[in-house]
């Protein structure tokens, strides 16, 4: 039985980082999706089921840390693992 590759959301305002990071995750087995602010995560996120969660510290409005400290207090997202770049 062949298992499915972990669905991952990439979240960076950089498009040539994010594309650079896409690129890398992809190469690792991973199905990647992005998201170009963490407002946009947030919206994805509520919308969509993913694995995990790469984001970048840095961003305009909603940035890693708050979106990590967002992410944190709502239950659904409690076990999420986050990597923040």
């Amino acid at each position: 039985m062949t298992r499915e590759a972990p669905r991952l959301l990439l979240v960076d305002d950089s498009r040539v980082t994010r594309e650079m990071e896409r690129r890398i995750l992809e190469d690792a087995g991973f199905r990647v999706e992005v998201a170009a602010d963490g407002d946009e995560a947030m919206r994805r996120l509520a919308a969509e089921s993913f694995d995990c969660l790469v984001t970048d510290i840095e961003m305009p409005g909603l940035d890693g840390f708050q979106l990590t400290e967002e992410l944190r207090r709502a239950e659904r997202f409690a076990r999420l693992p986050i990597v923040v770049v």
